[in-house]
């Protein structure tokens, strides 16, 4: 009798489990959170680029001073006033006559700028450099394959870095696209069709993200591989599994490459020793951002983590939006802002991870992370909406972004970059290079290490002056907010006790030792409270 029972309930049980299966998506979005606002940014104004439409492209803008240039799938190219969102030149690149048997020009939506120049690539193989007072096309140049990835000018301007989806490094002339020298790296058989944007050092060193897991240092001069950081390796049963890219943008702090992997893990690479400081378990395909105490990540399921620069110690973790294709965060002041595929942008404190706003910004999916530019947020939507707001009362957001941009500017400037023996033995010279090629390298890569040790020494005293000074304003402006409060509460009878800590201080951390292990343990994703939003635009 027990036998038959048996029977009976195995099959049973067995249709139960199989039916269950069958309708369960196990990576649907979750419901947006309700949340109930704590404040409204400002809305300066919104105003419409052409955007990438329904194709998957990461927009990535251009300021040079109050200048804002993007780019849209479609051919468009635009020069805007940042501070008022006005058009200041506009040209079609879909009119050109290499693309009048294409569906359109297929630009890729991320493009970069200087003074002189703007360049962006097309997934037709064509690289365009246009000038930037108004817009005309100087040069174009055919370059076989796609280009999906942002170009890059070096430090002077001179030289323009291109990788197109074959895996090859382009460096052209500026003035007239002529090749200077080209770089290939054998390519995985299956990976991401995203690619890393360039670190340019100087003009001295590019620095690009590579399938199977690694970053590549190159000599601007030319074009050899003089180091290759590891920065996770391939693991699974299958080809898929396997992918390892780093098609995110690597981030170069100081002497640190911070760096992640998809189906990797978020490593820390130091030059000073050429050893590998740290190794995360954060795997994510998309950029990261920083401040002077945090790096802030999303990774691949749409959770966003904060993590102490010192330490590593996780601070919190925000998992209210999983799988909703949650984009790259930006710092913004004391938040973390990301954008999901309904258009929703999020505020989250930078203290502890909870939203402390939400807002209905556009009906397209905004995945670009914002951009922080003169103390403004602009958010990027893939409909070509652009939308500048403002949230800095107190100016810290100013004042981050200004310390930011001198880290990011004397970044590398004290470290030699090479690997060790590189400059004595030119070891990753390709085999097919006659003697004569081959002395001329390997006496350009002892020439860069000597520049390299003049460069450190100048730029050390340099990067601590500008550096102090940012920092004196960032820690001006947090005293400035300190004071406004005591004010404030002090009107109602409510005087904060002398040395306790007001909500920024809490945020900003000035002159904090981060080198001290957290002794609080990190908020848990189910600690972050949030509820329903009453004005957000629905």
């Amino acid at each position: 009798m027990i036998k038959h029972k048996l029977a009976l309930a195995l099959p049973l049980s067995m249709l139960a489990l199989f039916g269950c299966s069958g309708s369960e998506d196990l990576y649907a979005p979750v419901e947006a959170p309700e949340i109930v606002n704590s404040f409204e940014p400002q809305k300066l104004f919104d105003v419409s680029s052409g955007g990438v439409d329904k194709y998957f492209s990461i927009i990535s803008p251009a300021f040079v001073g109050n200048t804002l240039y993007v780019s849209s799938r479609n051919g468009y190219v635009k020069a805007m006033d940042a501070i008022e969102g006005s058009t200041l030149w506009s040209i079609d690149l879909d009119d050109e006559y290499e693309n009048s048997d294409k569906r359109s020009a297929r630009l890729s939506a991320a493009l970069d700028a200087n003074q002189n120049y703007v360049a962006v690539g097309s997934e037709n193989g064509y690289i365009y450099v246009l000038d930037a007072k108004d817009g005309h096309v100087v040069w174009k140049k055919y370059l076989e394959g796609e280009i999906v990835s942002k170009p890059a000018f070096s430090g002077s301007g001179d030289a323009l870095f291109v990788q197109d989806t074959r895996g090859r490094i382009f460096c052209l002339q500026s003035s007239d696209g002529s090749e200077r020298w080209v770089a290939a790296k054998a390519m995985t058989s299956l990976r991401l069709r995203s690619q890393s944007s360039f670190i340019v050092v100087g003009d001295e060193y590019v620095i690009s993200g590579q399938p199977g897991g690694k970053v590549g240092v190159y000599l601007q001069s030319t074009g050899a591989l003089v180091n290759e950081v590891n920065i996770s390796r391939a693991a699974g049963i299958n080809d898929l599994e396997r992918i390892a890219d780093v098609s995110s943008t690597p981030l170069l702090l100081g002497d640190d490459l911070y760096a992640t992997s998809y189906n990797g893990s978020l490593s820390v690479f130091s030059f000073n020793d050429n050893t590998m400081a740290s190794t995360l378990g954060y795997s994510s395909s998309q950029n990261m951002d920083f401040d002077d105490n945090y790096i802030v990540i999303t990774d691949d399921k749409g959770h966003v983590y904060c993590i102490d620069r010192q330490t590593g110690a996780e601070i919190w973790v925000n998992s209210r939006l999983t799988y909703r294709k949650t984009g790259a965060p930006a710092i913004y002041g004391n938040y973390v802002v990301v954008g999901d595929y309904e258009g929703y942008l999020y505020f989250m404190s930078l203290a502890d991870g909870k939203i402390e706003s939400m807002l209905a910004c556009d009906n397209s999916a905004i995945y670009s992370s914002p951009v922080v530019h003169d103390g403004r947020l602009y958010v990027f939507a893939n409909d070509g909406s652009i939308i500048c707001l403002s949230h800095d009362p107190a100016g810290l957001a100013k004042a981050k972004e200004g310390t930011r941009k001198v880290e990011l500017m004397y970044s590398g400037a004290n470290a030699n970059l090479m690997a060790p023996g590189v400059g004595e033995s030119g070891v990753y010279a390709p085999d097919v290079m006659n003697e004569a090629a081959l002395m001329a390298r390997r006496a350009a890569i002892i020439k860069a290490v000597e520049d390299a040790q003049r460069r450190q020494r100048a730029a050390a005293l340099a990067q601590k002056k500008a550096y102090e000074k940012a920092r004196a304003e960032y820690e001006a402006k947090v005293k400035a907010y300190e004071e406004e409060r005591r004010k404030r509460l002090s009107g109602f009878g409510l005087m904060p006790q002398e040395g306790v800590k007001s909500d920024a201080a809490e945020d900003v951390q000035p002159g904090t030792d981060n080198t001290q292990p957290q002794q609080a343990p990190a908020p848990q994703a189910d600690q972050v409270e949030d509820s329903k939003a009453s004005g957000f635009g629905l």
